[in-house]
């Protein structure tokens, strides 16, 4: 749409800036404004373009269709300019949702989920400046997570939900040890070889009696370490 512009349109006619229609009698040799095809196919199309929209046919032999349709679209009772404040509302309750989601932090992590970061915090509080959120706690100090395994051939561990199990390092007993022998050595004079403490003689008999010996203990008698190669990260859970 546009403001009639032909060479006899008057300028300013309807504001500062806005031509319009006059008879121009105040204009000597001036002739009235005239339509230009242009502008009228201009405000033909703006108004038939309404009435279409609002799903209606034109016709030619009703001058009616234009209210019509409005009525049609806006209600029997309601006139346009109640139409157009209820619209301004809807808009502005619209507007403000938006501006209420667009200042909403974004929560990533829910309460009772894990936030893993390589980025260290000394305190929950710092971890809560940082995420813009929630209260923290630090969780698996220390320790790996394994996923939980609902297979009933899996170790019973597995299948806990929330278990503490494992060791950092494991001192085998007697019954876990692998099978295994000592040499033992025997001297020309039946000395029987091991620590100097406990070294004797034993005379050789053929009765088939048997006596005690001793074998040198052997070994540190210390844990061995049961961890895998590891890289230890932040991990916090979100309490509240």
């Amino acid at each position: 749409m546009h403001r009639i512009d032909s060479a006899t349109a008057r300028e300013n006619a309807n504001g500062d800036g806005k031509t319009g229609f006059s008879d121009n009698a105040d204009l000597s040799n001036q002739d009235a404004t005239y339509f230009t095809p242009e502008w009228s196919n201009a405000l033909q199309e703006e108004v038939a373009n309404v009435i279409e929209g609002l799903g209606l046919t034109l016709d030619k032999s009703d001058n009616g269709q234009l209210l019509k349709a409005l009525v049609q679209e806006f209600g029997e009772k309601k006139v346009l300019e109640d139409a157009i404040e209820d619209y301004k509302k809807l808009i502005k309750a619209d507007r403000d949702r938006l501006d209420k989601l667009e200042a909403r932090k974004y929560e990533d992590t829910q309460i009772g989920e894990l936030f893993w970061t390589s980025k260290h915090f000394a305190t929950a509080a710092e971890v809560a400046e940082y995420k813009g959120y929630g209260t923290w706690q630090r969780a698996l100090q220390g320790r790996v997570a394994v996923g939980f395994s609902d297979d009933p051939e899996d170790h019973v561990d597995f299948r806990t939900h929330g278990k503490l199990y494992g060791e950092r390092e494991h001192q085998l007993t007697t019954e876990e040890m692998p099978s295994h022998s000592h040499p033992l050595g025997i001297s020309a004079r039946t000395k029987i070889a091991h620590d100097d403490s406990q070294e004797s003689d034993r005379a050789v008999d053929n009765t088939g009696d048997k006596e005690e010996g001793y074998i040198g203990d052997t070994g540190g008698n210390k844990a061995h370490n049961n961890m895998q190669p590891s890289k230890t990260l932040d991990c916090w859970e979100r309490i509240e």
